[in-house]
């Protein structure tokens, strides 16, 4: 509505978690500084608590975007889950299972075996693993003893997974209870997030005003900055509240700065009354749209830059592919679930799980000099690291593959398998899930002649 008369871009304002419009504040910087150097050091748990709106989940956004690609991540936003869901959500989330139905008959044991082995092939080729857990204060005792116990899955030299709880402050006092003792004694770093101060609220819109129509120039006053830090008690979301109605009050006047009566205005419209914010910071009479919870996005949303995003897609796949393939979830009780396999031809039926469309072929052993046999060639991997990710999940569970520089990144060959025809329905399968790679079958070795 007010964008093209204020000249924005863009919403300036917005109340999603866009880690781009992270402003980073005294304790923002502190909290983001140690929670990074926490990831990299491979700490074991992590803790990031602030009051409701001071930016935890944007500060949350922000950090995954900063981690490198060999980080594998997995955002559990919903916290009423059990302890077998969160150990569902896990594999979902790092793609080892790309739908977690297939897992509803898995025992927890089952579960927490097939995670360990994943983890176990991450730390084969140096990559690692982080957990978040946004809103955990609303975590039941029973899913915080499980993340203890995820917290045991370890090798001799470092932790295989790292986890980062976040939530309000009262998540410290349910972790400071006694039963929670044992988890709380693993945490490795406590961040906290307060709200900002007059000096950095004005700091904080000039940022979001700068970011939005690319050039200095202010539209608050100073008197109407003033208004703001002391309706919003200087939490970031309730100064977006604010200033965008104010906005949009400016907008209506015809008015080419926003000023105190505006501010004014826009409090009164959402109940922010000065001088009854409680010592917490956080208003105590506020209108129900003021304290609904900050939209939170898919994990297909989260803000990620389009290299990373591709990066990830290649490692990631590979886990998923291996999951699918039956080697991950090879375990006693999930194969029971899958029941037997049968051969049959063609696509597999609508609503089938891929698990059970496919027959493995049983690759041969590479001979030197052999001319026989078919290999899966696949390609599109940045670099030789992301390719030993694939390469070390599927020998982990008894796989044939190996990987090789290409000159410009890297690529993995798999098999070779005796028949054409079972090179094939590997073929298939990968092109039919996994689009972005390039696959095509090798009639002999690397080596040889006669790629298809």
């Amino acid at each position: 509505m007010y964008e093209d008369y204020y000249r924005f871009h863009r919403q300036p304002f917005n109340p999603t978690p866009d880690p781009e419009f992270l402003y980073k504040s005294e304790s923002h910087e502190l909290a983001f500084e140690q929670l990074l150097r926490g990831v990299r050091r491979r700490e074991g748990v992590l803790l990031l608590t602030g009051d409701v709106g001071t930016g935890k989940t944007t500060t949350t956004r922000a950090l995954l975007e900063e981690l490198e690609p060999d980080v594998f991540t997995a955002l559990v936003i919903n916290p009423f889950v059990t302890a077998d869901e969160l150990l569902r959500v896990l594999l979902r989330d790092f793609e080892v299972v790309s739908d977690t139905r297939v897992l509803e008959n898995a025992g927890r044991q089952s579960l927490v075996e097939t995670l360990n082995q994943f983890l176990l092939s991450l730390a084969a080729v140096g990559a690692r693993a982080l957990a978040v857990l946004d809103e955990a204060q609303n975590l039941t005792p029973a899913v915080l003893e499980q993340l203890r116990v995820l917290t045991t899955l370890e090798t001799d030299h470092e932790k295989l997974l790292q986890i980062l709880l976040v939530g309000q402050p009262e998540l410290e006092t349910l972790l400071a209870t006694p039963d929670l003792r044992p988890l709380n004694q693993r945490i490795a770093r406590r961040c906290s997030l307060r709200p900002l101060t007059r000096e950095e609220v004005e700091q904080y819109i000039e940022y979001r005003v700068r970011i939005a129509r690319e050039d200095w120039e202010m539209v608050f006053d100073r008197r109407a900055l003033d208004r703001i830090a002391v309706c919003s008690a200087g939490i970031p979301r309730q100064i977006n509240l604010l200033c965008d109605r104010a906005l949009e009050a400016g907008f209506l006047a015809l008015s080419q700065t926003i000023d105190e009566a505006l501010v004014t205005e826009a409090a009164e419209a959402l109940h922010l009354v000065p001088g009854t914010a409680s010592r917490s910071g956080s208003p105590r009479s506020v209108s129900q749209k003021t304290v609904s919870k900050e939209p939170i996005p898919s994990r297909q949303t989260v803000a990620e830059s389009p290299r990373r995003r591709s990066r990830r897609s290649l490692m990631h796949w590979w886990v998923a592919a291996a999951a699918a393939l039956g080697t991950v979830l090879g375990l006693g009780a999930l194969l029971v679930f899958l029941g037997p396999r049968t051969p049959r031809s063609g696509p597999p039926l609508p609503g089938t799980p891929p698990f059970t469309a496919l027959v493995l072929p049983t690759p041969v052993e590479f001979v030197s000099g052999a001319d026989q046999g078919y290999l899966l060639q696949v390609s599109g991997f940045d670099t030789l690291l992301f390719a030993d990710v694939a390469v070390a999940t599927l020998r982990a569970q008894g796989g044939s593959a190996m990987a090789a520089s290409d000159g410009v990144g890297a690529v993995v060959w798999i098999g070779p398998y005796p028949s054409l025809s079972e090179a094939r329905a590997i073929e298939q399968f990968v092109q039919r899930r996994f689009e972005p790679v390039e696959v095509r079958i090798v009639a002999g070795y690397p080596w040889g002649e006669g790629a298809r």
